[in-house]
């Protein structure tokens, strides 16, 4: 029996009909004019999204090739770069960093909580004659459930007039969470198609400010296939240095379209409306989450403790089985403590109200003692008071 599965995991997602329905799109020819409008459309309608006049790129690849694209071409080996080890993600970004030679001083903070601007501003305090290159910044923290306030922190660099580039990476924010591109003045934005653009993955999108492109000019990190400059001057000319991923396009231009149709404010409070019912109904279940502040809560996904006496394996293997809901685990130091739900994307009320009751459901056939309904009633306030 074939039944629809909630892929609630803090992406890939859930991916729209129009957009599987462009996936199976003929293939084309990527150095003809078909291609060239397709992408003369896509660039178009991602710069709103990015809210940037800036260039954008695209990467056939993971976000995580992005993030890499981004060091790669504004940075030298021996480069002086802040980053930030606030979960799994953002430690990444500075891994990549220290990986092709930068020197890299990490701001440490505590999984769960957001970064404090004035640690930011004590580390920019120090650096007298301004030797720090790039400030590597996670928007939407994906293993922990954080969102940064990217306003705080960037207004902190601002403020003490330091030069330094500002790299975001906002794989799990774009269009999720609003992100003024421009507005903040930042030179690099990095996102990925399979979080709030609702594609499969397979395509990096990264937004360089001219800014960027001078640092570029004199980076000498190795390079090939992720640099900028062919990558830029093909698609000047509706093409790419390499063979793309002809279906992605496609798929991208069905996206746009549904965002452009819903409208960006519209999906940002959407994904707010959603998490807050979720978390409300997690909090009416008992359950303690791993972000206490809800300034800092991401509206994408919400990473929840697990009771005592209930383990992760037990949890998803319930809800998928009697559900075909699909939650994601902790991972690495959070492994085993927590459990994420993934709440980005194509994500609407009555999917919301069917998850949190099969949460409820699961965690009662586990052991867990909770009066039935209590989730979604939770949920159905927040709804009946927006």
């Amino acid at each position: 029996m074939y039944r629809e599965t909630y892929l609630q995991i803090p992406g890939p997602t859930n991916i729209p009909k129009p957009i599987l329905d462009a996936l199976s799109s003929k293939a084309i020819n990527h150095r003809g004019d078909e291609y060239a409008a397709l992408m003369e459309f896509n660039v178009k309608h991602l710069k709103k999204v990015f809210k940037t006049k800036n260039d954008i790129l695209i990467f056939p690849s993971s976000g995580s090739g992005g993030l890499e694209a981004s060091i790669v071409n504004t940075l030298s080996p021996g480069d002086k770069v802040v980053a930030i080890n606030m979960g799994v993600f953002s430690k990444r970004y500075g891994e990549i960093a220290t990986s092709f030679g930068a020197e890299v001083t990490w701001i440490n903070q505590e999984w769960g909580s957001a970064l404090n601007p004035n640690r930011l501003k004590d580390v920019l305090s120090k650096d007298f004659k301004n030797e720090i290159k790039a400030i590597l910044l996670t928007h939407n923290e994906t293993s922990t459930g954080v969102t940064n306030d990217l306003h705080a922190l960037i207004r902190v660099v601002r403020e003490l007039n330091h030069p330094a580039l500002i790299f975001v990476d906002a794989v799990s924010s774009l269009a999720i969470t609003d992100l003024p591109t421009d507005l903040l003045d930042i030179d690099i934005v990095v996102t990925g198609s399979q979080k709030g653009l609702m594609l499969p993955g397979g395509l990096s999108l990264i937004s360089v400010s001219k800014r960027a492109w001078e640092a570029h000019n004199n980076a000498s990190m190795p390079k090939w296939y992720w640099n900028f400059t062919p990558m830029l001057e093909r698609m000047k000319v509706g093409q790419m240095p390499y063979t793309p991923v002809i279906s992605h396009f496609f798929a991208l231009k069905a996206s746009l379209e549904i965002i452009e149709n819903e409208g960006l404010e519209n999906i940002y409070n959407r994904h707010k409306q959603n998490a807050d019912a979720i978390r409300n109904a997690l909090e009416e279940l008992g359950l303690k989450l791993l972000v206490s502040d809800n300034k800092y809560s991401s509206n994408a996904v919400t990473a929840v403790y697990l009771p005592d006496d209930i383990n992760y394996e037990d949890l998803s293997k319930v809800l998928e089985d009697d559900f075909n809901v699909i939650i994601g685990g902790g991972l690495q130091q959070l492994s085993g403590k927590i459990f994420r739900v993934g709440h980005l994307g194509n994500l609407h009320k009555p999917e919301v109200i069917a998850i949190v009751t099969s949460i409820e459901i699961s965690l009662k056939k586990l052991g867990y003692n909770v009066t039935l309904g209590t989730a979604a009633k939770a949920a159905s306030r927040v709804f009946l008071n927006n």
